[in-house]
């Protein structure tokens, strides 16, 4: 029970907070004007807090490409080769490529779409706190309670140990910052664009794809981005869920670290940190396109509909 106190507090904050918003009609980009002092002084100052990190971290650069830390320093790729030959940690790496895809994307489905009911519907105001306090809730539970409590729910059921129960528990636990993240985008964008679409002919789905989805975009791809991430790197709840079939490369590290072969945790964990890097890149470049050209499909879909004897591109 004490664990929800944070949760009410939060929600409590968050609806004072929200007296503050503001509403916009489109999207408008605002240019920084360049200061040599200032951004001298900020890039000095990242660049330290940067190398502060990276230095942290140092081992896990090293360690994969000697041939034996810290007795044999000396520079080799065999330790390499030798790990990424094995294909049972082939196979657990794609393993968590899909369940890290997959709960990217339907967890964000899950986020927009109870965000939407919650900023762009006339839905009575109890249950909008409601469904704030539900989804500030998985933030203040921790992983492994979390874990443990889908151990208790759904041992002997058929989702006991498979990939799906990975990815029900990874949205969970990761529902809490994209959920408000697009909860606050939304809610600042004009609150008449389905009136006005309904008013034009459009039903409310068109609308939505039409106008309220591209002004969101930024927004979806930084959930992706969060998700995917999280997915790849956490250990906390699905530990406890993992099967021998369903084992991720999180769970496996953790075993490797168990045997104390260390020079295949720091392969894989390199491994996750440029997978997670390169899906990063990948998901800001998204978001910074005008349009997304799979949506762009989506939206000739519906503009054919409409007109069937005009062809698009």
């Amino acid at each position: 029970m004490a664990m929800l106190v944070p949760s009410v507090i939060s929600v409590m904050l968050l609806r004072y907070m929200e007296k503050f918003n503001f509403r916009y009609n489109k999207i408008s980009r605002y240019e920084v004007q360049r200061s040599f002092m200032r951004d001298g002084a900020f890039g000095l100052f990242f660049a330290a807090v940067a190398l502060l990190f990276v230095s942290v971290f140092a081992i896990m650069f090293i360690v994969p490409f000697v041939k034996s830390w810290p007795y044999q320093p000396v520079f080799t790729l065999d330790t390499l080769k030798r790990v990424l030959s094995d294909n049972s940690l082939v196979d657990v790496y794609v393993n968590s490529l899909m369940v890290a895809g997959i709960t990217a994307v339907a967890g964000t489905v899950l986020c927009y779409a109870a965000a939407m009911v919650n900023a762009r519907s006339d839905l009575n105001k109890y249950c909008k706190i409601i469904m704030d306090v539900i989804a500030m809730v998985t933030n203040t539970v921790p992983g492994m309670v979390l874990g443990v409590a889908f151990i208790f729910i759904f041992s002997g059921t058929p989702l006991q140990s498979t990939f799906a129960i990975l990815i029900i528990a990874n949205i969970l636990h990761f529902f809490t910052t994209p959920y408000l993240m697009i909860k606050s985008s939304l809610s600042k964008m004009n609150e008449s664009w389905e009136t006005t679409g309904l008013l034009m002919g459009d039903t409310w789905l068109k609308t939505v794809i039409k106008v309220v989805i591209p002004n969101s975009r930024a927004t979806i791809c930084q959930m992706l981005s969060y998700f995917f991430v999280n997915a790849m790197v956490t250990i906390s709840a699905i530990v406890f869920l993992a099967g021998a079939r369903t084992m991720v490369i999180t769970t496996k590290i953790k075993e490797l670290q168990y045997f104390e072969k260390f020079d295949a945790v720091f392969v894989l964990s390199l491994l996750i940190f440029f997978t997670n890097v390169v899906a990063k890149t990948f998901f800001d470049k998204l978001a910074e396109q005008e349009e997304i050209p799979l949506y762009k499909k989506i939206k000739n879909l519906f503009k054919a509909k409409e007109n069937p004897n005009e062809k698009f591109c």
